[in-house]
């Protein structure tokens, strides 16, 4: 059995790989990283990724990053991920649970990702003042001038789906 080090390195190729476009590949290496170290969290949450976003399997995209969070607990790609996951197959209440749950476990969790994605869920639900709001809260704390600019046509569409009230509310507050 080849040792821990050399799977990171596979991971480290499959990261690669995936990153290049060659998911098919990619998918096979993380396979074969978890078939000898099933508690590899980083390519349980990669794994996840290929599922969710590629194949459109939500459940196996759920097993694998809760696994990930599992075995690696204080590394912040599964949590993100999972939560856009639940947002994207409408389990709201879940996604909720689960920022709260991150925000007050995890140390390195990024505040603008998931107001971000507060947002999302709020503006689906037509709670516009309050999508505004997150997606205020989001911006505040970003650096990434595009991720700003997404913010802010966030902010503005938001506003213009406002009725006359909202908007008077939003102003007053």
């Amino acid at each position: 059995m080849e040792s821990l080090s050399y799977y990171e390195n596979q991971f480290i190729k499959a990261d690669s790989l995936i990153s290049d476009g060659n998911i098919a590949d990619g998918k096979e290496l993380l396979e074969e990283i978890l078939s000898q170290y099933p508690d590899f969290g980083k390519a349980h949450n990669h794994l996840g990724w290929i599922y969710y976003n590629k194949l459109s399997n939500y459940d196996k995209g759920i097993y694998h990053y809760k696994l990930a969070m599992k075995f690696e607990p204080k590394y912040p790609a599964p949590y993100l991920n999972y939560t856009y996951l639940l947002i994207d197959i409408g389990r709201y209440e879940d996604a909720r649970e689960h920022i709260s749950f991150t925000m007050q476990t995890l140390e390195n969790f990024d505040s603008s990702s998931y107001n971000s994605e507060l947002g999302r869920m709020a503006e689906y639900e037509s709670q516009y003042i309050a999508a505004y709001n997150y997606y205020k809260s989001a911006k505040k704390n970003a650096l990434n001038p595009g991720f700003i600019d997404n913010m802010n046509a966030n902010m503005k569409r938001v506003k213009d789906k406002m009725s006359i009230f909202e908007k008077l509310k939003l102003k007053f507050n």
